[in-house]
């Protein structure tokens, strides 16, 4: 979605239709569940209808982070990042200048072009503090769970099984020759207590941690992937004709550079090529006036 023209007041009065994407200000919801964002060059309305929409507010963590000037390698903390689905009917009670970015097709309708989602096209509305350069790479961290041991199903499917297992063992209860059965079936009904009970919870703990360090893994192989949706990309919105997206490699040095990295790195190895990835205008790799554009340095 990102990689969609960022709407401004000139491709709005040019618009035939397409999609784009747009930051500004939550400014108001009306009644017929229109929503009004507003930046420093124009007002757009947005359709709530079918809209998916998301709240990534700063954890707790990432605010006492952002307060110590030393909080900077925390960008690459998983825990630092929420992605929580807001229903419509939540946003009026937002406070007015909450940050927004929106991403979809944008349509006439009643004679005024406006955000709209469809099945083909459905519209993400993400509500935000973090700062725009962020954003995208925010996202990429809170889309991915925490855990897969336990979620908003989990108590539902708990209590669905404990149930079962009573209506199995009261079913065969009566009849001798099934008494292993409904052993089995009492048996299966603790089940769910097995990973506190030892060893049973030093290997859920071992579990768990496995599991995070396998989260930080793939939300670093999603963060190095971004450039590569970008990659090749001529004529970039706003860069200039001769200006387009790529990497070039900028030596060893690299990591004493203020440029900053796209995943986190050690020290570079002797003779490791480091990439720098970025608007390539003739020999310069520089950031983009896209803020959602990744920018940074990539280890060989």
């Amino acid at each position: 979605m990102c990689r969609k023209p960022l709407l401004n007041y000139t491709l709005l009065r040019q618009n035939t239709g397409g999609e784009y994407h747009f930051i500004g200000n939550f400014e108001s919801v009306t009644e017929d569940n229109t929503l009004w964002i507003k930046n420093e060059g124009l007002t757009a309305p947005v359709s709530l209808k079918n809209a998916k929409t998301y709240m990534m507010p700063l954890t707790e963590k990432k605010r006492s982070l952002n307060a110590n000037e030393d909080g900077g390698a925390s960008d690459f903390d998983v825990s630092v990042a929420e992605l929580r689905r807001l229903s419509w009917n939540k946003i009026s009670a937002l406070t007015a200048g909450a940050k927004v970015f929106i991403g979809g097709v944008l349509k006439m309708v009643n004679g005024q072009q406006t955000f709209i989602s469809s099945k083909k096209h459905p519209l993400l509305i993400i509500f935000y503090e973090c700062s725009e350069r962020t954003l995208g790479a925010g996202v990429v961290r809170a889309g991915r769970y925490r855990t897969e041991y336990w979620n908003s199903v989990t108590p539902y499917a708990i209590i669905g099984g404990v149930f079962s297992l009573i209506w199995i063992a009261q079913l065969f209860f009566a009849r001798p020759a099934y008494r292993s059965i409904v052993l089995s079936a009492i048996t299966a009904i603790f089940a769910p207590l097995f990973p506190m009970l030892p060893p049973g919870l030093i290997l859920t703990i071992f579990y768990r941690r496995l599991w995070w360090r396998a989260c930080l893994y793939r939300v670093f192989r999603d963060l190095a992937l971004l450039p590569l949706k970008y990659m090749d990309t001529k004529d970039v919105e706003g860069e200039g004709a001769d200006a387009g997206y790529g990497c070039r490699v900028c030596g060893g040095g690299a990591a004493g550079t203020k440029v900053p990295y796209l995943i986190p790195a050690d020290k570079p190895e002797k003779n490791e090529q480091w990439y720098i990835a970025g608007i390539i205008s003739g020999d310069a790799v520089r950031e983009s006036d896209n803020p959602f554009i990744p920018y940074g340095l990539l280890p060989g």
